[in-house]
């Protein structure tokens, strides 16, 4: 068996036992290889993610060099998630109110068509139409707007490349013009735009490790949790916890920063595993998966309504959730997306 890293944990088969253990053996320490901190149990991502003087991107790059001057870039220096000091609350409370205002009820009508592979289209197409349309924006105004979401989000992750870059700043700039009507402040509506790709690999990784969890549960627990609505979002919930999308985080020190015995200085990065705080004894039933503090995602309740909607949308065709199968994940090292297969009856 190879041994796990933290890097390569979100695509194993089963890394949780490996998370655990980290928890008690290595709850904080230095990874020589990654060059970096490593948080791992409730104490230490706490101590990370409750202090604002770990900023989400470093002093002497807060926009990444092979996005300045792009598109790109100007969408990056917008987003709340990348943003530190005076213009983060702002930022935050305009996206916070455009979440508090949607009318969740309205997701079911931005279903794609589940006839010709369902998975995929559940994990990769519903998410982004479901936040176009609760932004007021119709996917119908936008052929393929997943295929955007798909470019930002892949361009916005930990190894993107040169590559990368072309692609999503043409997104940027389709979805800019789409956008100017509802939102004319370019700020609101850069925000705006970072909200519905940020939902494209955590609500792909959700739906799909929410159907792989009740693919290999008993035929009867999964018909009690399918039926009743409350029931499917506490599963839901539970699985955002216990086989996340998200497993890791990271940020930069501003300063020498004091944790337990050890000391972060100032520029050095810690890699957070919210995976791990999840699976430490004293977690005690807290979720990390969405973060925590400052920067917490806004759109977490978002997101699991979203896996909710569909996975009972599946059911609701007629499909046997017990044909899904795993058969690996999509390659990334800190989100866990399943690839998945349906099998014949």
């Amino acid at each position: 068996m190879v041994s796990l890293t933290p890097i390569t944990a979100p695509v194993a088969d089963d890394p949780y036992p490996y998370y655990a253990r980290l928890t008690v053996e290595r709850p904080l320490y230095f990874d020589d290889a990654l060059h970096c901190w490593v948080a791992c149990s409730v104490k230490a991502v706490d101590a990370v993610l409750g202090n604002d003087a770990f900023h989400v991107r470093p002093a002497a790059e807060p926009i990444p060099s092979i996005m300045q001057r792009t598109p790109l870039g100007e969408l990056f220096a917008r987003m709340v998630r990348m943003t530190d000091g005076p213009a983060h609350a702002p930022r935050r409370q305009f996206v916070e109110a455009l979440v508090n205002a949607m009318n969740v009820g309205a997701i079911a009508a931005a279903l794609p068509d589940l006839a010709h592979d369902p998975l995929d289209a559940l994990m990769f197409a519903f998410p982004s139409r479901a936040v176009a349309t609760l932004l007021g924006i119709t996917a119908a105004r936008i052929p393929g707007i997943e295929q955007y979401a798909r470019a930002l989000a892949r361009a916005i992750a930990p190894g993107a490349t040169a590559q990368d870059v072309p692609i999503a700043s043409s997104a940027v700039t389709v979805l800019d013009a789409i956008f100017a009507e509802r939102f004319p402040d370019v700020a609101q509506r850069l925000g705006a735009i970072g909200l519905l790709f940020q939902t494209y690999d955590g609500s792909a990784g959700l739906i799909g490790n929410t159907l792989y969890q009740l693919a290999v549960a008993q035929p009867e627990i999964t018909r009690r949790i399918v039926s009743d609505a409350k029931t499917l979002t506490g599963f839901v919930a539970e699985v955002a916890r216990l086989d996340p999308p998200v497993h890791n985080t990271r940020r930069f020190a501003a300063g020498d920063i004091a944790i337990e015995d050890a000391v972060v200085r100032s520029g050095e990065s810690v890699l957070v595993l919210l995976a791990a705080a999840n699976y430490d004894i004293d977690a005690a039933g807290r979720t990390f998966t969405f973060g925590e503090g400052t920067h917490a995602c806004i759109a977490a309740r978002l997101a699991m309504t979203i896996a909710s909607v569909a996975v009972r949308a599946l059911v609701e065709t007629g499909v046997d959730v017990a044909r899904i199968t795993r058969t690996g994940f999509h390659p990334a090292p800190n989100v866990r997306v399943p690839r998945l297969t349906l099998g014949r009856s």
